[in-house]
C-alpha cells in the first residue's frame, strides 16, 4: 500500500494494472495529449517536492 511518483513516461495502463491490486496509486503529471484529471492537493505537492529531489540528485551526480 502506498503511493508512486514517477515520470510521465511511465505512465501506461499496464503498469497501472499491475501496481493497483497491490495497493500502489501511481502518481504523475499528465501528458500534453491527456485529459486533465482532478488531483489531490497533497499529490500536487508531493509531485513539486520529487522534481526539486530529482533536481538536487541530479546536480550531486554530475558535480562528484
Amino acid at each position: 500500500m502506498g503511493f508512486l511518483f514517477s515520470d510521465r513516461d511511465y505512465l501506461s495502463e499496464k503498469v497501472f494494472d499491475i501496481l493497483y491490486p497491490k495497493g500502489i496509486q501511481m502518481i504523475t503529471k499528465i501528458k500534453e495529449n491527456m485529459k486533465n484529471k482532478l488531483m489531490l492537493m497533497k499529490d500536487k505537492i508531493l509531485l513539486r517536492k520529487r522534481a526539486i529531489i530529482e533536481t538536487i540528485n541530479y546536480y550531486l551526480k554530475n558535480t562528484c
